[in-house]
Order: structure tokens, then C-alpha cells, then sequence
């Protein structure tokens, strides 16, 4: 019997959703503010991805409009000295975020996890100043790295360095941010990084930016079995992709998801025998209404996929699990 593995999945999210929500900070200081921003309007406009190392195991796109409600819940949570007016500064600049993230800690006690992320929006690189303070839970850091000096800031709670480079973007990563401002500055200037995906994944669930939904791609096959399936089932699997997105007409503080997925598998006599066992397991932890339209279905959709649709999955549940762990860090 296979055993489904879905609160590794869901934990997985809500780790990704706290890690990536604290947004904004970092400048280097061999580039001036209004040299950058006279840059922008001549240089290459790169995709957020291409600024990731791609070692990573799972993949987000995740907008904030249409999961504000999470998002205020999940920082209020594992940010309790963020004050109400920054956590709305927050929400009401920043529009996406990109992360990459190992999952290892999820099935090995005692990993951290290890993440990048880029968020996109209005907020100026003036905010560094206004929201990384001590009394927000962060403090200012200094790398030198190839004779130059980065300056942004670190989060004691979760662990990450982050900083905004130019007005609008801001990277955050668990190891120092030098690897991703680099390969910014060098998109910049022609050069292009690209994921090892399919294209038809990379362009559809990535590129192509969809209100409200939350895209994912998990890249490590083993992790994404456990993940999915459980730590006892042989599936050679591929990769797996999909969307997450917040169920309409529930309550305001309701946090009811709707999430959807794709297991490509490398061998097609392992499609049909899994489907009913699948659909059977789907069925079983479903949350919602049996009298809803679209009830959770798991199918083969050719020789080598299987589809998961309508999902139904109670966040604020895992949240009410969910603890972040301070990570310390030496001093630099």
C-alpha cells in the first residue's frame, strides 16, 4: 500500500511561503544609486530565475495578490517583533517572489534548509534603512568578496541574508548574496541563465505570470517521491510541476487551497498501475466539499504522466504545526 506523504508536501509550502516573505535590502559599494537606475532603462531585462544557482530541489512562483491572508498570518507567526506597519509596507510594495529551495531537511533531522529568492515590486532600495532593523529582527551585515563590499542585512529567526541591489528587486539567500548579485549584474549586461527544465514547464508555468496562482516544480526526483508519495514507493519519477490556488467565496481568514500537479514518470508501465491507487489516496485526504463542481481526480493524461487536479488542502492547519527555529549565525 502506498502511503501519501501530503503533510511533507504542505509543510514544504508553508516553509517556502515564511522563508520567502521577508523581502527587501543589499547595494554593493562600487555602484552608485543613480548610475544603477540610469542602467536600468538601456540593459536587459532578466528573468528573476536567472539569478538562482539552480542546485536547488523546489521551485515557486508565488504572487501576493490572492494570498494576502497567508501571507500576513505566516509573518505574524515566525515574525512576531515585525510591526503591523511594516508587515503592511510589505505586502502593499512587493507583487512576486521567485524562490528555490532544498527539501532535505524535510527527511533528514538535523538539515537546514538552504534557499534563494527574488522579490519583485515598487519598494525603493531606501527601505533597507526603514524595514531591516534590530527591532524588526534583523541587524547589518558587510561581506568583501573579489575587492568589493556588499552591505545588507541578516534575519536571525529564519536564518537568510537578503537585500535590495536596485529599486523594485530584492534577493535573499541562506549563504551570502554576492553569487546572485553577480550573475544580476552580469544579465545585465547580455548574458543569460536558463534552468535545465523542460521548455515547455520553464515557459508555460514560469515565464508565463498567472493572477493569484502559485506555480511549483520540484526538480529532485527522490525528494519529490517522499514528498508526494512517500518514503516507501519505488515511482521513477521525472520531475513534478504544478499550481496551488486560493479557494473563491470562503471566509476572509479562510486559507482552503486548491492544488493541482504533474508526475512525469521515466517509465510508462509505472502510469496506469498508480492511477487508482492515486486517486483513491487523493480522495481520502481531500478537504473539500463533497458537493463542490470539481471534485479532486487523479489521471493519466498520456504514456508518461499522471495528473492530480482540485486538491483541496486546509493551510492554516499546517500553520498551526508550523515552527521556525533561530539559526545563529557568526558575526561578520
Amino acid at each position: 500500500m502506498y502511503k501519501f506523504n501530503f503533510k511533507s508536501f504542505s509543510v514544504a509550502f508553508i516553509i517556502i511561503f515564511v522563508l520567502v516573505f521577508f523581502t527587501n535590502c543589499a547595494t554593493g559599494k562600487t555602484v552608485k544609486d543613480a548610475d544603477a537606475k540610469t542602467e536600468q532603462q538601456t540593459v536587459r531585462i532578466a528573468h528573476p530565475y536567472e539569478f538562482f544557482d539552480f542546485n536547488k530541489d523546489l521551485y515557486l512562483t508565488f504572487p501576493v495578490s490572492g494570498n494576502e491572508v497567508l501571507l500576513q498570518k505566516l509573518v505574524k507567526k515566525i515574525a512576531p517583533k515585525m510591526t503591523d506597519f511594516a508587515l503592511k509596507q510589505l505586502i502593499d510594495k512587493t507583487d512576486n517572489f521567485y524562490l528555490a529551495s532544498s527539501l532535505d531537511f524535510l527527511t533528514i533531522e538535523g538539515n537546514r534548509p538552504l534557499f534563494q529568492f527574488v522579490a519583485t515590486g515598487s519598494f525603493p532600495v531606501s527601505y533597507n534603512s526603514k524595514l531591516f532593523t534590530n527591532a524588526n529582527g534583523f541587524r547589518a551585515v558587510h561581506e568583501e568578496q573579489a575587492e568589493r563590499i556588499y552591505d545588507y542585512y541578516y534575519n536571525n529567526a529564519a536564518g537568510f541574508y537578503i537585500g535590495i541591489p536596485l529599486d523594485g528587486y530584492c534577493f535573499a539567500d541562506t549563504e551570502y548574496l554576492s553569487g546572485m548579485l553577480l550573475a544580476q549584474e552580469k544579465t545585465r549586461a547580455g548574458e543569460i541563465y536558463k534552468p535545465d527544465w523542460p521548455e515547455s514547464v520553464y515557459l508555460k508555468h514560469f515565464l508565463l505570470q498567472k493572477n493569484e496562482t502559485i506555480d511549483w516544480y520540484l526538480a529532485s526526483t527522490e525528494t519529490a517521491v517522499k514528498m508526494l508519495l512517500g518514503a516507501n514507493v519505488k515511482l521513477p519519477l521525472s520531475y513534478a510541476y504544478g499550481s496551488m490556488v486560493r479557494i473563491k467565496n470562503q471566509p476572509k481568514n479562510s486559507m482552503l487551497y486548491s492544488l493541482d500537479a504533474v508526475l512525469e514518470i521515466a517509465d510508462k508501465r509505472f502510469v496506469r498501475p498508480n492511477v487508482l491507487v492515486l486517486n483513491k489516496l487523493m480522495q481520502s485526504i481531500d478537504k473539500g466539499s463533497l458537493e463542490r463542481k470539481d471534485a479532486v481526480s487523479v489521471v493519466a493524461v498520456n504514456e508518461t504522466q499522471i495528473e492530480i487536479k482540485n486538491l483541496i488542502i486546509d493551510m492554516s492547519n499546517l500553520m498551526n504545526r508550523f515552527d521556525v527555529k533561530s539559526t545563529e549565525k557568526k558575526a561578520e
